[in-house]
Order: structure tokens, then C-alpha cells, then sequence
């Protein structure tokens, strides 16, 4: 085994562990604790597993935290308080780690890391479902995520397409509702979706919507020097191998290169 293996292998050892659940308030000034802002379910990325929060985002901030030698404190909150930045500059948490896109808005709202993964938006259905397109829509609901760039896509071509966009806090509102015909569609993140119709939800990826963002993790506007470790940390596991590792245990397929490095 190579170093660049074993440190991969030793970086996955130390996340196997997980990260407990814990109350939704930040202690943000303790050293010891690396507080993270994150929203569930969001599959594959943050989601619960029992009493844990596991998936992609929280094994990166694991490998933060590591190399920080810190701990690692979940605050869940609402995404909209996620995506504007109100949560980190208001010190309610160090970093956010929650299937953020990289934005201009965002930029200036928020310290933002390097791309971290290359996304794109899908439209879903009940299983059954006649819709087979964004032109099947007319007259329609379409679910959305609060404060997400699915619901500002949705927005963006409601006209068009002559759907309505009605917004939901969680993905876990949006099943429902989907499920229960609350609503016709959802027009949500591609790789969301398909970790929870691979879960044997009862719903069709219809079409995937190519958007082409990119996700980072954020800190509070002017924390630099967060900002550069997480920055540091993602080389690291790029270099090493353990971000590739990562990439195909939560997405299921292999890492060929383009997370927007």
C-alpha cells in the first residue's frame, strides 16, 4: 500500500466512528468543538442513520476536524437560514456543510470553500405519473426546497412552463407531500434524489435537469483562516485518495475528476 493509500485508509478509519446527534445549539466559542450547520435528510449527504448524522458532508467535516483536532457538533437548522448566511454571522455555527451551492450571492454573503462536487437538478414524480417532462407540467405543483437553487430554477421556468413552485422546508416534506399527492412533482437536487429513490421510495426520476453547480462549504464572511483549512483539507483528500474513497461510497460510482477543482 502506498502512503497516499494509507493515508486514505487511516482518514476512513477515523470517520467510521460517526457523528452523534446533538441539540440544535451552537457553543461555536469552545476551541475544542467544530460546530457545523447542516439541514436533514439531504441523502447522500447529510441524512440520519439512528442517533447519527452520516453521509458525504459529514465525512468531509470529520476530516476537518481531524485536522484540527477538534470534535464535531451538529447544529440542524433550516436550509434558508443556511444558503443567506444569517446562521454563520450570527456565530450560531463555524462552518455549513449542507449541499450549498456555490453562488455570487453566496460568495458575498458568506466565506465560501472550493468546489467540492459537481451537481445538477432532476425533476421527480409519483411512481404512475403521466408527466414525462418539464412540458408535461402545465397547471401542476411542483415541490421545492426553500432557499435551495432548485427552487430558484423552478421559479426561473414556472412560466415557461406553466407550473406552480410551492416551497417545503425539508426533502422529508417533500416526499411526503409527493407521496400523499399534495403535489404533482419536485424539482430538487439530481443526486438527492436518486440516493432516495435507490432507498425504494415510490417515485420516477423523470429527467435530469443539467445545471452544472458546484457545491462548497461555508464560513462566517470574514474567517479566513477556517476558511483555508477547509480549503487545505480538501486538497489533502483530493491528493491523497480519500476524497475518491468518499465520492464512491456516498454516490455510488467511481470519481472521474470533476468536482470544479
Amino acid at each position: 500500500m502506498n502512503t497516499n493509500a494509507r493515508r486514505a485508509a487511516a482518514a476512513l478509519a477515523l470517520i467510521g466512528t460517526g457523528l452523534a446527534a446533538v441539540a440544535c445549539t451552537s457553543d461555536s466559542g469552545d476551541d475544542s468543538t467544530l460546530t457545523v450547520c447542516t439541514n436533514v435528510p439531504f441523502e447522500p449527504f447529510e441524512y440520519m442513520d439512528g442517533s447519527e448524522y452520516v453521509g458525504f458532508d459529514m465525512d468531509l467535516m470529520q476530516l476537518l476536524a481531524e485536522r484540527l483536532d477538534q470534535t464535531v457538533e451538529i447544529v440542524e437548522i433550516d436550509f434558508d437560514s443556511i444558503g443567506s448566511g444569517s446562521a454563520l454571522n450570527a456565530g450560531t455555527c463555524d462552518i455549513a456543510a449542507a449541499g450549498l451551492t456555490i453562488t455570487e450571492e453566496r460568495q458575498e454573503a458568506m466565506g465560501m470553500s472550493q468546489a467540492y462536487y459537481r451537481a445538477d437538478q432532476a425533476l421527480v414524480v409519483p411512481a404512475g405519473s403521466s408527466v414525462a417532462g418539464l412540458e408535461d407540467l402545465s397547471g401542476l405543483q411542483v415541490a421545492v426546497q426553500s432557499g435551495t437553487t432548485g427552487e430558484t430554477y423552478a421559479e426561473e421556468h414556472a412560466q415557461e412552463y406553466g407550473y406552480e413552485p410551492v416551497a417545503f422546508e425539508t426533502m422529508g416534506d417533500i416526499a411526503s407531500s409527493l407521496s400523499s399527492g399534495g403535489v404533482d412533482a419536485s424539482i430538487a437536487d439530481l443526486a438527492t434524489w436518486s440516493a432516495m429513490i435507490g432507498d425504494g421510495t415510490d417515485f420516477t426520476l423523470v429527467q435530469p435537469i443539467e445545471t452544472a453547480e458546484h457545491y462548497g462549504f461555508a464560513v462566517q464572511k470574514d474567517n479566513k483562516e477556517l476558511l483555508d483549512e477547509v480549503n487545505a483539507m480538501l486538497d489533502q483528500a483530493f491528493e491523497d485518495g480519500t476524497y475518491a474513497e468518499l465520492y464512491e461510497k456516498w454516490i455510488g460510482e467511481p470519481y472521474t475528476g470533476d468536482a470544479g477543482q
